[in-house]
């Protein structure tokens, strides 16, 4: 079963929005972002796989799909495979929706996927009202988006109302240049950054994710693993418990 939905879009980084073609990511996004760049980050998925399916829950919402990789290959494991799965995905690109749609069914026998066309940094879409998550994923998102530190704290403020009590939000992320002192990797992200502009991490650092996560979690832990931060936060703290 399958349903599609549609929201704003981003007002900004049209790059970010475009730069996955069908042809990107149906001939390259696996071997080149999954394979070399996770490996160059420090971080390949032999770790992040793991990571993700421990906390991947039969009602998630996956917030930028990209390829659908890591659910489908969550879900294509046989204690998964055929078991009910509720999943809504979530990308500002439609181009991704598709990809990820349409590579989790052909994985899984019984999951319902949900499309949803919409900018992270921006009030929840009508396709998402009133619903409750019990894990919700941001993997390779964040360095991704323009917005400096404001998409941490818009993105988790955001996504903290949608996170049943005994959930999970976790996800990872490539931080900007103040976090390595590789001159490799400083020029290779700027080259995503400047050059090509599919990046928009330069000013990202632990520190303000931590910060946003904090602040709408009452739990939150994170990991550097070469480059990339993985985080994972429980506990959505109540309006009146927010900190400040």
């Amino acid at each position: 079963m399958v349903s599609h939905d549609e929201a704003g879009k981003l007002g900004g980084g049209q790059t970010y929005a475009t730069v996955y073609s069908p042809s990107f990511l149906n001939l390259f996004y696996d071997y080149y972002v999954l394979g070399f760049n996770m490996r160059f980050w420090g971080c390949p998925t032999s770790v992040l796989l793991p990571f993700f399916t421990e906390n991947f829950s039969r009602n998630h919402l996956d917030c930028g799909v990209a390829t659908g990789w890591f659910p489908s290959e969550a879900l294509g494991r046989p204690f998964r495979k055929h078991g009910k799965q509720q999943l809504a995905l979530l990308d500002i690109n439609p181009n991704s929706l598709k990809a990820a749609e349409t590579r989790v069914l052909a994985a899984t026998t019984a999951t319902t996927t949900q499309c949803i066309e919409a900018d992270v940094t921006l009030p929840p879409p009508a396709a998402l009202a009133g619903k409750k998550f019990t894990s919700i994923s941001m993997f390779n998102l964040f360095h991704c988006m323009p917005g400096g530190k404001e998409k941490f704290t818009k993105t988790f403020a955001t996504f903290r109302k949608l996170l049943a009590e005994d959930g999970v939000l976790s996800g990872c992320t490539v931080l900007g240049p103040k976090a390595t002192t590789s001159w490799t990797i400083k020029f290779y992200l700027k080259f995503y950054n400047d050059w090509w502009g599919v990046f928009n991490n330069k000013d990202d650092t632990k520190e303000d994710l931590e910060e946003a996560l904090k602040r709408e979690f009452e739990e939150v832990e994170t990991t550097l693993i070469g480059s990339m931060l993985l985080f994972r936060a429980t506990k959505p703290r109540r309006e009146t418990n927010l900190v400040a």
